[in-house]
């Protein structure tokens, strides 16, 4: 018994005795052994480094294509979402309440830098726990909007095709995600025709973009997309709702 407590004790003796330098060596090492996981249609790759006991360096390579709207967007929310993550783990938020910091850098799939953007713990001020969705934990509309505000902080974003703006995207209270875009004038008259809420939505569920979305906010226990499209002054022109069976 008495080998047994010398054992307990040494442990966390040494244990609270790591350094900085050594606590970010372990989160690099943790980081890149876990990276595997983090791979999906959005994350080609990702990877953990650090020259520095105050810097660890993580670089993340999309699928997506340079000068994309929807590369764009998705790009400039990772920062947020990883540091969110980063920070729902024990070690990543000893490292932020250490004043450690966090360049994360985004590439595209033409190899392209991105996002350039450093995070500390002054500038995330909330997190939401990561571990616990892994786990199966479904978050709460309050933590489902907390992390699409990684996204609303760089709307409006404007299609250069169409001049379509995406002005927020929401959750409500039944789960469902809101996408409000703002249409120009020229569309309007389209939209008010009377089945254009049938094709339109036709067409949407055919788009890999839409069943993307189902698949990657699964985990979060999303319901229904609903797409609303206003005129410049917010009046409601349309409303399309899709859910999954609409997939199938």
């Amino acid at each position: 018994m008495k080998n047994i407590l010398i054992i307990f004790f040494t442990s966390l003796m040494l244990m609270a005795c790591q350094t900085k330098e050594d606590k970010v060596q372990d989160f690099v090492k943790m980081y890149n052994n876990s990276s595997s996981m983090m791979i999906n249609q959005m994350i080609k790759s990702t990877k953990a480094s650090s020259t520095s006991p105050d810097l660890v360096n993580i670089d993340v390579t999309t699928t997506y294509q340079s000068g994309d709207m929807e590369s764009d967007l998705v790009s400039k929310s990772l920062p947020d979402l990883i540091a969110q993550a980063i920070k729902s783990e024990k070690i990543g938020k000893e490292l932020f309440e250490s004043g450690v910091k966090f360049n994360l850098k985004v590439h595209s799939a033409d190899s392209k830098v991105i996002i350039d953007k450093t995070i500390d713990d002054k500038n995330l001020k909330e997190s939401v726990d990561f571990n616990a969705i892994a786990k199966g934990e479904k978050p709460s509309t309050n933590d489902l909007n907390q992390i699409l505000e990684a996204f609303n902080k760089n709307l409006p974003i404007v299609d250069p095709a169409t001049g379509t703006k995406i002005v927020s995207i929401k959750a409500d209270a039944e789960k469902n995600l809101i996408y409000t875009n703002e249409v120009p004038d020229s569309y309007i008259p389209m939209l008010k025709l009377e089945g254009s809420d049938k094709l339109m939505k036709e067409e949407m569920i055919k788009t890999p973009q839409v069943q993307q979305v189902f698949q990657q906010t699964a985990v979060l226990g999303v319901n229904n997309l609903k797409y609303v499209y206003t005129d410049s002054k917010g009046k409601v022109i349309k409303e399309i709702v899709i859910s999954k069976n609409d997939l199938k």
